[in-house]
């Protein structure tokens, strides 16, 4: 084994969970605009985003979706993922997060794995989604904005939770995202709060992130990259997200264009 020391100094460890961290970085921007929806143009304040998440954190709570079971979310970027996600956390359950172009064995597969009890999804997917539910009758449907026949997202915000559900910030699994299967069938990675926070924290030194940064969102927050470096990195270290649902040439250039994008996140293809 080759061990590899590094130059840059040690970061303390965080005693934070993941959405404290990211309300840590929120609190001082309560008024601001820290998320924009690329598409329609929604906005999101720091206060707003506190509010949302720790209402729909208690709704998920008293309808009994966390944390008995991992609640699942298959969609594309928007202001509403960022809030389900740490919604979740704050409450005390474990994510599993999907790729919204999955088929509905890919889907299955996910579910049953990883003993979700609740799938969270948004009306371009509900077709497929609901295919896969077929041979899951226990597992209950949710649709982000509204659809005729589905219970909608706004229906399980309840009353705000104020304070962070206490978890084993080192073993409890806050969120499980599933590897590629390049040896088989996609397995799930269990990642504690302590891991996402820490990564936050590293992820901002090394990349010299600054305060005011805004970004084009398209990294698929499903996937660790536009989880950690886009949706958390940005949240709780004074950036601001502007979500897409897929990467589109044009509306990336002029995002970063018109908010004077300090740099791009990107894959090699985009370059």
């Amino acid at each position: 084994m080759t061990h590899y020391e590094t130059a840059a100094s040690d970061l303390p460890i965080s005693t934070l969970s993941v959405t404290e961290r990211v309300f840590e970085g929120l609190a001082p921007r309560l008024e601001d605009v820290v998320i924009i929806d690329g598409i329609d143009g929604r906005t999101f304040t720091g206060g707003g985003v506190i509010d949302h998440v720790k209402r729909l954190a208690g709704g998920l709570r008293a309808a009994g979706h966390v944390p008995q079971k991992p609640v699942a979310l298959m969609a594309p970027n928007s202001p509403e993922y960022c809030i389900i996600f740490h919604a979740v956390a704050w409450a005390g359950g474990t994510i599993t997060t999907l790729n919204p172009t999955y088929t509905a064995h890919e889907i299955r597969h996910q579910l049953r794995d990883s003993g979700a009890g609740l799938l969270i999804s948004v009306s371009a997917t509900l077709a497929v989604a609901k295919e896969a539910l077929e041979e899951l009758p226990e597992v209950q449907l949710c649709v982000i904005g509204s659809a005729d026949g589905y219970q909608s997202l706004s229906e399980l915000y309840g009353q705000a939770q104020e304070q962070q559900c206490p978890v084993d910030l080192d073993c409890h699994s806050v969120v499980l995202p599933y590897s590629s299967g390049t040896t088989g069938l996609p397995k799930g990675v269990c990642l504690s709060h302590r891991n996402l926070s820490m990564n936050i924290d590293q992820t901002a030194q090394g990349a010299e992130f600054q305060a005011g940064e805004t970004a084009a969102a398209f990294l698929p927050f499903f996937h660790i990259y536009g989880m950690t470096v886009m949706m958390n990195m940005h949240l709780a270290c004074g950036g601001v997200l502007v979500t897409m649902p897929r990467f589109d040439l044009e509306l990336f250039l002029r995002i970063c264009q018109d908010h004077r994008a300090r740099r791009m996140w990107i894959v090699p293809p985009v370059a």
